[in-house]
């Protein structure tokens, strides 16, 4: 394999007052032939359609946060693995967190299954990840990050379940300095996408799991059913699996499953 592939040092090539969002930006100069380099990084100020998984809608206000999207070629990476990119940007992005925060709140810094960062019960990040593919390879990802950082107050219906490192520490943060540190906690994360790194991608990934191993409820979108379950872990595919109640075990893909 080419060792090129597994390192990544992510650098403000793009920069935008305002742009739809910085994934499609991103997107869009792949599909020119423009082809960025690896590492190449989207950075708006303002986002008119930021979204995350599933199309949902990203808040952010202009100037405050970090609304960034890194460009990579990891062609190394099998179809099979590719849950592996959420998986370092979300390990990236909650080592970042954890590197502006006190001491007291290291350990409530978790990720989210599919695609959240947390803090405790509240969300301060998002990631969307979106691949290209040549045949039957990886030709191209976009790590899309959203970074709640000085964000001082948020919309009526996000209040409860959002928040970000100005609100937790009560003081505003240089935005360079926290994209310096989210740029090489990315380079690190992402020399674990090299073969024999992987499972320790995964065991690093699964240390910082939300709600692992602890019992609770959830809704099987598909039939609208409430039940319990205690999270096991997420497999390769990036499937979650969840332990039910009965003792067998089910694997739930992205959009299957809300939490409760």
């Amino acid at each position: 394999m080419s060792y090129a592939n597994i390192q990544l040092f992510p650098k403000v090539s793009y920069r935008f007052d305002s742009v739809d969002s910085t994934n499609a930006a991103a997107i869009r100069a792949i599909n020119a032939g423009e082809w960025p380099e690896p590492g190449a990084v989207f950075w708006a100020e303002g986002q008119s359609q930021g979204r995350g998984q599933g199309g949902k809608h990203w808040h952010a206000t202009p100037g405050a946060n970090l609304t960034v999207s890194i460009v990579a070629y990891p062609s190394h990476l099998p179809l099979h693995a590719l849950f592996a990119l959420n998986q370092l940007a979300g390990i990236a992005v909650a080592h970042t967190v954890q590197a502006f925060l006190p001491a007291e709140w290291q350990d409530a810094v978790r990720l989210k299954w599919p695609n959240d960062v947390y803090v405790g019960q509240q969300k301060i990040a998002g990631i969307l990840v979106q691949n290209g593919l040549r045949g039957n390879q990886l030709a191209w990802s976009v790590l899309g990050i959203g970074l709640n950082v000085n964000e001082a107050a948020f919309p009526a219906e996000l209040a409860a379940s959002a928040t970000s490192l100005q609100i937790l520490t009560r003081r505003a943060h240089d935005r360079e300095a926290v994209a310096t540190q989210l740029w090489q906690a990315l380079s690190a994360s992402y020399a674990r996408t090299a073969p024999d790194q992987l499972a320790a991608l995964g065991d690093q990934y699964h240390h910082l799991l939300y709600r692992l191993n602890v019992a609770a409820h959830y809704r099987e979108v598909a039939t609208g059913q409430s039940f319990q379950g205690t999270i096991l872990g997420v497999d390769a595919a990036g499937q979650l699996r969840l332990g039910l109640e009965d003792g067998t075990e089910k694997a739930f893909s992205l959009q299957q499953l809300l939490f409760l």
